[in-house]
């Protein structure tokens, strides 16, 4: 659930910047270490798996977060139109 959530809100605030899903061009995505990361790629697949160009993608484990109840984090760039 926190993955889809955390797509959403990274979505909203591309296109509050003008641009759409299109416009990623890499993901970075930490989860916790035991966390299953098939879960956060069917979230991504249900949000942008429709992409004719997919991001780059990179995952990375960490031991845990500020709060311990978050269980991943993600952050995007994307590029934008003039």
């Amino acid at each position: 659930m926190q993955a889809k959530q955390v797509l959403q809100n990274v979505e909203k605030a591309v296109k509050a910047a003008g641009g759409q899903l299109e416009n990623i061009v890499k993901w970075n995505i930490y989860l916790v270490e035991g966390q299953d990361p098939g879960i956060g790629f069917a979230a991504f697949q249900q949000v942008a798996g429709h992409l004719e160009n997919p991001p780059a993608i990179t995952v990375v484990k960490v031991a845990g977060f500020a709060h311990p109840d978050f269980l991943l984090e993600m952050d995007s760039v994307a590029v934008l139109p003039l």
